[in-house]
């Protein structure tokens, strides 16, 4: 089975250029380091409008879209993006166009619901996450969110955003009560807990080793570090070799090395005694350097690597588990083709 493990859907906010200005900024280092834009002022209005890819990013996506940029996939994971202020601004998934069928005033608190309106649309491949934020109003507030999410609402995991919401899962008074809430309801957690590219952002509040405690509390609980802990990736890797119910997805990694590089940290796992079985396949998408099927083909195609480093090939049947079957497994999915006709790729 082929899964993404991790893309995105809908907008960001309410305001088409607030979500443009949020992709400019988290992009912009990638387009200094091509040398596509000044290195040492910041862009003009005009420069991004140049810039061929400046109108992708957090753009609208519907689940149309999402099949249809996964040709060769069985599901996708759409995350849902849970409520909070950045810049005096509420922001959070928005379904802005109405493609979920979700009535009433457009606001990142129905997140959760937009989600599972995706859902709704192609169940036998998208499998949406919900999103709660314990510091927006309160643990309860998130825990109680949570509970409809997944009995009212159908959703099969969550993902958290600590670093972006500035509160660690550490927190026993007011992480805690989500993660045990998500043991309770037996779905999978998936964290953030890696880099951002974003101002605001706590680097401090993004280090894999704050889960540590998580897995030591909630002994049944799964958790997926999200971007492999990327750049913590060692500390990230070494919590899954203590911890037997945490795993990792590759999204964001992925795309930031080569596909030697990517041969390399596979094939270094297994003797630092991370299983192979423990990683799973995502991409970040819809973002311009995470393209699936691109993704998809570097991983499937690593084994290319093996001569000119003088190392044994990685079974093949171990990258077919990370590309779909690792996650499948955990999650208790059934593999099920996209139907012919839903949609062609936009590329």
């Amino acid at each position: 089975m082929r899964i993404d493990a991790h893309t995105h859907i809908l907008s960001l906010a309410d305001d088409p250029a607030f979500t443009a200005a949020y992709g400019h900024e988290g992009s912009l280092c990638i387009h200094r380091s091509r040398g596509e834009m000044p290195s040492h002022r910041l862009p003009t209005a005009a420069e991004w409008e140049e810039l061929e890819s400046a109108s992708l990013g957090f753009q609208l996506i519907g689940p149309a879209e999402t099949i249809a940029d996964h040709p060769s996939f069985d599901k996708v994971v759409a995350l849902a993006m849970s409520p909070q202020y950045l810049e005096g601004r509420l922001i959070g998934t928005v379904d802005t166009s109405g493609v979920t069928g979700v009535e009433g005033p457009k606001t990142p608190e129905r997140c959760n619901e937009y989600i599972a309106g995706c859902q709704r649309q192609a169940p036998d491949q998208i499998i949406g996450f919900a999103s709660v934020n314990p510091a927006f109003r309160g643990p309860k507030a998130a825990v109680a969110e949570l509970g409809r999410a997944v009995e009212e609402y159908g959703l099969q995991g969550v993902k958290l955003y600590p670093m972006y919401q500035h509160w660690s899962p550490a927190d026993r008074d007011l992480a805690f009560p989500v993660f045990g809430a998500a043991q309770d309801l037996g779905i999978p957690v998936m964290v953030h807990q890696a880099g951002s590219t974003r101002i605001d952002a706590s680097l401090n509040l993004g280090r894999p080793a704050l889960l540590d405690d998580i897995g030591r509390q909630f002994r049944d609980l799964t958790v997926i570090v999200a971007h492999c802990g990327l750049p913590w990736t060692d500390e990230a890797m070494f919590l899954l070799t203590k911890h037997p119910n945490f795993y990792a997805e590759l999204s964001y990694h992925i795309a930031t090395i080569t596909r030697r590089d990517l041969f390399l940290f596979l094939h270094r796992l297994e003797p630092f005694f991370v299983p192979l079985e423990k990683i799973f396949f995502g991409t970040d998408y819809p973002g311009f350097l995470y393209d699936p099927e691109a993704l998809l083909a570097k991983l499937l195609t690593v084994n290319e690597e093996a001569a000119g480093l003088g190392l044994d090939p990685i079974p093949q049947t171990k990258l077919e588990g990370i590309a779909g079957d690792n996650l499948a497994a955990v999650m208790g999915l059934r593999a099920n083709r996209p139907t012919a006709g839903v949609g062609s790729p936009r590329r």
